[in-house]
């Protein structure tokens, strides 16, 4: 479907929806494409074609259906497979944009952002403050006053970052003492995985996250601060995973955490696994399917947390290719050729 500005997102099943049961991180298509008459291909009941040449190239197009199933399938595996309360949240630095945001609310995601702008675009699309998760390891002044104007929740990745919370919040005026800042801290949990080294994230040697053996003296300095309410914790071990094990080894993790941070009077009710789940990009590629993987994760929390005696937490994770990769093509006009006799021909395109 092509969505022009202002945005105005129709309920789920409106006109052609029809949730389908295939899981979108399997396919290599948007789930309403179609080849007509051999030759052109139709997306969400639109010609590509016409598309083109109505709003010119290269263009994005985005697969309503496509969406809208991830988000009900995710929704729907942690609310069958979980026995506590869960929250799934759109890693929105896999595409964000007013649309997006007000596709995920209105199938009743929250939202993960990681600047300024995101953020803003989250709230203008109607996300609710309450589900809007703020990160980034080098969120700057400016976006931790916003985030702390408008309520949302601050992943904090570092200590740079959480004295400087604390700094802000000191600045504030006298009316604003009384209010309490939704924190979650993010942790490196030091797992590995096989993806492209460029997209671990779990490992030691990342940027990203507190180092565990930092989390006696993290918990502590938190546990003083009057006007930080620390919900959680948070990990990501890194994208494009295929295996089911090492998000089984990182929810053990941080089951642990929860109990560590008793010893300093946080009672922590959120745990946040992030996202990974793999895309199918080649024929050969056979990631697991959503409900397969949201079922690995609410297993393994759920069993630690009955061998530890612990309560259940709410359960967020933060999906991003996997929810809305599938769902995206690019169109992109042919300009010159060339034909190199018995080697290749090279096609040359606008983008």
């Amino acid at each position: 479907m092509v969505s022009t500005y202002p945005v105005k997102v129709q309920p789920s099943g409106y006109q052609y929806l029809s949730i389908v049961d295939v899981s979108p991180n399997q396919q290599l298509l948007p789930l309403s494409a179609k080849v007509i008459d051999h030759d052109f291909l139709e997306i969400g009941g639109c010609d590509v074609k016409t598309l083109v040449q109505q709003f010119g190239s290269p263009l994005y197009i985005l697969d309503e259906l496509t969406v809208r199933t991830a988000c009900q399938q995710y929704r729907d595996a942690f609310n069958k497979y979980y026995k506590g309360h869960s929250q799934v949240l759109y890693a929105s630095k896999a595409w964000n944009c007013l649309a997006v945001c007000a596709i995920v609310a209105s199938e009743g995601l929250g939202i993960d952002v990681v600047s300024g702008g995101e953020l803003y675009t989250a709230l203008t699309a109607g996300m609710s403050p309450d589900k809007i998760y703020l990160h980034g390891n080098n969120k700057s002044h400016h976006e931790l006053m916003f985030a702390v104007e408008t309520g949302c929740t601050i992943v904090v990745d570092n200590w740079y970052e959480l004295k400087t919370l604390v700094a802000i919040l000191l600045e504030q005026d006298e009316q604003d003492q009384a209010k309490k800042i939704r924190i979650m801290l993010r942790l490196t949990p030091g797992i590995e995985c096989h993806t492209h080294e460029y997209i671990r994230t779990g490992h030691l040697d990342s940027k990203f996250g507190f180092d565990p053996n930092d989390l006696p003296e993290v918990f502590s300095f938190v546990s003083q601060q009057s006007r930080l309410h620390c919900v959680g914790v948070h990990a990501h071990i890194g994208s494009q995973i295929f295996e089911r094990q090492p998000h089984r080894d990182l929810a053990a993790v941080m089951v642990q955490w929860l109990r560590e941070a008793k010893q300093y009077n946080l009672e922590l009710a959120e745990l946040n696994v992030g996202g990974g789940l793999g895309i199918k990009y080649t024929e050969s590629d056979d990631p697991p399917s959503i409900e397969e993987w949201s079922r690995a994760i609410c297993e393994v929390v759920q069993n630690v947390c009955a061998e530890e005696n612990l309560p259940l937490p709410k359960l967020l994770c933060e999906p991003g290719r996997s929810l809305i990769a599938t769902g995206g093509v690019t169109a992109y006009t042919i300009g010159s050729t060339k034909t190199i006799p018995d080697i290749r021909t090279y096609v040359t395109i606008d983008g």
